[in-house]
């Protein structure tokens, strides 16, 4: 994620200073500077709230810096996959082949069984149209920046 060593030398800090923040070692963190480490969502959670922008920004689907409105739901541990499934009238079966997996693999995801990888949120955001802060629960806007 390129925007990462970005954000991270605009506000004059040490890889070994943001890896602090966010609880892990220089060595783990420049791991996701480099995408040789896949970032778990809580971190892009966290990196997103620390720089004050979007998620979508930080996972470059949008140009925009700009943070949406945030979320009035209260729990940082849920993901919005069934119900935007649900308000689009579609099964998981029909979610599993656009992820190229099987259902009971994706209901896990659903459930908070496992955690979805983000390249998978990602798909799943352009596949709805929706921001991967609105699929997080950061925000309750359903409309995504402009895509970059």
């Amino acid at each position: 994620m390129k925007r990462l060593k970005e954000l991270r030398k605009e506000k004059n800090l040490s890889q070994a200073e943001l890896a602090e923040f966010i609880n892990m070692s220089q060595t783990g963190y420049s791991q996701y500077e480099r995408t040789t480490r896949k970032i778990s969502l809580e971190t892009l959670k966290n990196l997103a709230d620390f720089y004050n922008i979007s998620a979508d920004y930080l996972l470059e689907l949008t140009d925009f810096k700009d943070k949406y409105k945030p979320s009035k739901m209260d729990n940082n541990s849920l993901i919005r996959l069934k119900e935007i499934r649900e308000d689009r009238d579609l099964l998981q079966e029909d979610i599993a082949k656009v992820l190229n997996m099987s259902r009971k693999g994706y209901s896990h995801y659903e459930s908070n069984y496992s955690e979805i990888p983000i390249n998978k949120l990602i798909t799943l955001a352009k596949y709805y149209n929706v921001p991967v802060d609105y699929i997080l629960y950061l925000t309750d806007e359903s409309i995504p920046h402009k895509r970059g």
